[in-house]
């Protein structure tokens, strides 16, 4: 009966939007904390601070902690063993998003605004959405997918550099985080 009862809440938690469980919380069954399967991850939950194109912490980012499925944070352990062999570590920067944190990043879009050099140089905040840059629904709140990069093991975050620029303490992906531009 109390399992029921704890099922029965998560499911309204989670048809709420409800924010990201705090370390301490419990997790819904399935799911993680990446810290407690793979703790050399590097954790840069950007979504939980203002290092972000809101300017801002997003709305059900209550801690800078990344919870997955089991599933997605064991494949995630095996790919740190990899990388550790090479002197390299994994940084993930999102994972689960809660339903409250998709809903706020669609508000705060569709509010408009002006192209932002450090995010969106080159796009209407309006037209995030539109462009394909930011989602109405996200794969993230499935707790399965994850924006990951790839760095040294002994480097440390520094200041993030503009829009296309490569975040220095990271390998190069193209882009610094969340650059929303071709």
């Amino acid at each position: 009966m109390r399992q029921a009862i704890q099922r029965i809440g998560f499911c309204a938690l989670m048809i709420a939007g409800s924010a990201l469980p705090a370390p301490a919380d419990p997790l819904p069954a399935g799911f993680v904390r990446l810290a407690d399967v793979a703790p050399s991850i590097r954790q840069d939950i950007r979504y939980a601070n203002a290092d972000n194109f809101l300017h801002r912490k997003v709305n059900g980012y209550d801690a800078p902690v990344c919870i997955l499925t089991r599933e997605a944070a064991e494949a995630l352990s095996r790919v740190q063993r990899a990388m550790a062999t090479r002197g390299l570590t994994l940084v993930v920067f999102d994972c689960y998003r809660p339903a409250r944190a998709v809903a706020d990043m669609g508000e705060w879009t569709a509010a408009g605004g002006p192209p932002d050099p450090q995010w969106y140089p080159k796009v209407k905040r309006g037209d995030l959405i539109a462009k394909g840059y930011v989602g109405e629904l996200s794969s993230h709140s499935r707790g399965s997918t994850v924006d990951v990069a790839i760095a040294p093991v002994d480097s440390t975050p520094v200041p993030k550099p503009a829009c296309g620029a490569i975040d220095a303490d990271t390998l190069d992906f193209g882009t610094g985080f969340d650059c929303f531009d071709r």
